[in-house]
């Protein structure tokens, strides 16, 4: 974390064109993003207009006296600029030689042309029979990404969603970004990508290992499917109380309906297994679960109102680090409570409905079975 940008949001425009049109999309797309609102220091990694110097060289004189221009450039670099040469070792210690001219003899861009190069042939030539010194203006730095000139953007937020923002992004990109150009995520808008992949990852995970296990537990690939009938309402009083609480659906709230699925889940598993043993006893299975019900629910109740105050301090922004806790806090208590409502209406209904169409669709493949071996007797 301390090794990114110290922007809330940040984004990357990309293209092969020149860096005048590059810096003018750069600022289009700050000017747009700045009248939508909620964005605050908006800045740009390229930066046109600085002074710089250029060292033009004459490359018909050079190859005329036998210089090569590589070797205007390394003497170049290694007078002005300076150029590690080799090290000193004393006492332990190791320290970088490193070969420069005084600061009197480089200040003034014209004391180039006064610097000696050697040709092929052995014999110096003064740089000012070879090169053009040229004073203008031109980028701080051109950065590339995937091997494409690239301009970063960064902003801060002032009451904006990340979300939101990325949505306005994407937006704006649409309108104004010609077809060469592209824009890609940096920043914490990459990162909040990138988890919710693992997050999707971990919930389809979640809900295979849970169904693997309740098929295992109850010996039948239908009844997991009534017990997992609680994971979607959970999610009716995760997302609603997400939303009644002005809380987005962040990375934080998604670790919450990811630990949400392995809680709901009990509450069916009670009353399920409770009505099994009791058609195992010979009850009907309307009766079953008529009686399963109402004995089941006092301790649906019990532990479903321990979770729900136990998760209650981080869903009203207790202690340090509230803010980051209590989507997750508020998630975990509303989809408990909602599934623990609707667990006990619905599942009852569903486990009715899901053993008919069971034994509905054993007496059809048993008639067609029957009908197959009649044919085929015949």
């Amino acid at each position: 974390m301390m090794s990114g940008s110290m922007y809330d949001f940040s984004f990357k425009v990309i293209g092969n064109a020149e860096l005048t049109e590059l810096s003018s999309l750069a600022d289009d797309f700050m000017a747009r993003l700045d009248a939508r609102g909620g964005y605050v220091d908006l800045n740009k990694s390229l930066k046109l207009g600085l002074p710089e110097v250029r060292v033009v060289p004459d490359r018909q004189k050079a190859a005329a006296l036998g210089v090569d221009a590589r070797n205007v450039g390394r003497t170049i670099q290694a007078m002005v600029g300076g150029m590690d040469i080799g090290r000193f070792k004393e006492g332990g210690d190791r320290f970088d030689i490193r070969v420069r001219l005084d600061a009197k003899d480089r200040s003034d861009p014209s004391s180039i042309e006064h610097l000696y190069v050697r040709g092929r042939d052995g014999e110096v030539v003064e740089l000012r029979n070879l090169v053009e010194v040229v004073t203008g203006a031109g980028p701080s730095a051109i950065t590339r990404t995937d091997r494409q000139r690239s301009v970063a953007i960064e902003a801060n937020f002032d009451g904006k969603r990340l979300g939101v923002a990325m949505a306005e992004t994407e937006q704006i990109a649409a309108e104004i970004l010609p077809e060469a150009f592209s824009l890609i995520w940096t920043g914490q808008a990459e990162r909040m990508i990138e988890g919710q992949g693992e997050i999707g990852l971990a919930f389809m995970l979640a809900l295979l290992v849970i169904y693997l296990v309740l098929a295992a537990q109850f010996e039948s690939l239908f009844h997991p499917l009534t017990i997992m009938l609680a994971l979607p309402l959970a999610m009716v009083g995760a997302l609603g109380g997400l939303w009644i609480c002005g809380m987005s659906l962040n990375l934080f709230s998604l670790i919450g309906i990811v630990l949400l699925m392995g809680l709901v889940t009990k509450n069916s598993i009670l009353l399920i297994d409770y009505a099994n043993q009791l058609r195992e006893r010979g009850h009907s299975k309307l009766e079953a679960v008529r009686t399963a019900a109402p004995v089941r629910m006092r301790p649906v109740l019990m532990t479903a109102f321990s979770m729900i105050f136990g998760v209650l301090p981080a869903a009203i922004g207790v202690g340090p680090g509230a803010e980051t806790r209590a989507p997750m806090g508020v998630a975990v208590a509303a989809g408990m409570f909602s599934s623990t409502l609707l667990t006990l209406l619905v599942v009852p209904v569903f486990y009715l409905l899901l053993d008919d169409g069971i034994d509905w669709l054993r007496a059809t493949s048993g008639r067609w079975l029957r009908k197959l071996v009649a044919v085929r007797t015949l």
